[in-house]
């Protein structure tokens, strides 16, 4: 089970990111009253309840939920010691930095349409 061991088991895998957004844009719309009767070929993107944003790299996604500044305030806290600061911003670099992670890794995300919420960042 990879949930046995979290952080201990790698389930990367190599996703279509293209093929994924375009099969959440290809369902059918569902409606939001039952008795509702809408055609789902004449919906627009705007209509449908599930969307796909994205995908972005890993890097902008991060940089876009504010990775940066926490990791600043970290290191700017009294308490954190040198070692400390040098250890987060390594791990931020590894995380975004292009030639690390950064461009490597993807983000797609996909939501539910509901009044008020907004698109993810990025």
């Amino acid at each position: 089970n990879f949930l046995s061991q979290p952080g201990r088991i790698d389930i990367t895998a190599d996703v279509d990111f293209t093929a994924l957004k375009h099969a959440v844009q290809s369902l059918p719309a569902q409606t939001q009253k039952e008795g509702d009767n809408i055609n789902s070929s004449t919906q627009t993107s705007s209509e449908r309840q599930i969307q796909a944003f994205g995908p972005i790299t890993q890097g902008q996604f991060l940089a876009s939920m504010g990775a940066m500044e926490r990791v600043v305030a970290l290191i700017e806290d009294d308490n954190t010691t040198d070692e400390q600061a040098e250890r987060y911003f390594a791990d931020l670099r590894r995380l975004v930095a292009p030639d690390q992670m950064g461009e490597r890794y993807k983000v797609l995300a996909i939501t539910k349409k509901k009044e008020g919420i907004f698109p993810p960042p990025g």
